[in-house]
């Protein structure tokens, strides 16, 4: 049995972002967001009764984040899937790290570039500041510059692609990049100043780096890819690692 949420989670779907704060309901969709589940798998998942959960499904039906369909091996069965993207959720403030940079902004207020590049760490952190998880949408959006920023790589072959994609990181990340080959592809950058600079909050920080990086591979290489960022400077490690799976 899965242990209940307690918080509010984001969603979006092609009429806009509906806010889910329904403990049951989270249960739901979070299992969801693995894979499409059965009737039965959802009411042994939440440990509730089968009337409880025919309610809450209908509702998410109702609002498009579940959509309904017959099992192929047994028309008499129901299976359910998530229609939606998760978004973001709520959290506790962390709000440290935000009055920091508000205070580096002023200070480089006649820095053009430094200016804009505390900006963007302060919008980031803000939404951290004030409760609110916002890494879904930022990597949600990193895929979609990765995706337009494509037609600006010339390789279709993924040890090329690669090559190119971690020297236009290199070149504007500042930073170093190795693409490493074991048993799944990865990306390992090292002395970013910016991640170097960031705070170990226990979790990975370059929700944008990994979106950009995703789209790029998916686009240019035509079919389904997945990049995660298992090491960051945010999770007390020395080095940023995105690894990559095709």
């Amino acid at each position: 049995m899965a242990k209940p949420e307690n918080k509010t989670e984001f969603f979006y779907t092609e009429k806009g972002l509906i806010a889910v704060g329904s403990p049951v309901k989270l249960q739901i969709l979070n299992l969801l967001r693995e894979e499409p589940k059965s009737f039965d798998e959802i009411v042994k998942y939440t440990a509730k009764a089968k009337s409880t959960i025919s309610v809450h499904l209908n509702n998410l039906r109702s609002c498009e984040l579940v959509e309904e369909n017959s099992d192929p091996e047994d028309r008499r069965k129901k299976i359910y899937s998530l229609t939606s993207y998760y978004m973001g959720c709520s959290q506790k403030p962390f709000i440290g790290h935000y009055k920091s940079l508000l205070e580096t902004v002023a200070a480089n207020g006649n820095d053009r570039f430094r200016f804009m590049e505390t900006l963007f760490h302060v919008l980031r952190f803000g939404f951290e500041a004030y409760g609110i998880d916002n890494a879904p949408v930022v990597r949600m959006i990193g895929i979609d510059i990765g995706k337009h920023l494509s037609s600006n790589f010339e390789s279709s072959a993924p040890d090329k692609l690669f090559n190119e994609i971690a020297s236009f990181i290199e070149f504007h990340g500042d930073c170093r990049v190795s693409v490493l080959m074991g048993n799944s592809p990865a990306f390992q950058v090292e002395d970013d100043f910016k991640a170097r600079s960031m705070p170990a909050t226990g979790k990975p920080l370059c929700a944008l780096r990994e979106g950009i990086i995703e789209g790029i591979l998916k686009e240019k290489l035509g079919k389904e890819c997945g990049v995660l960022e298992t090491e960051c400077y945010g999770t007390g490690h020395t080095r940023c690692l995105f690894e990559i799976t095709i």
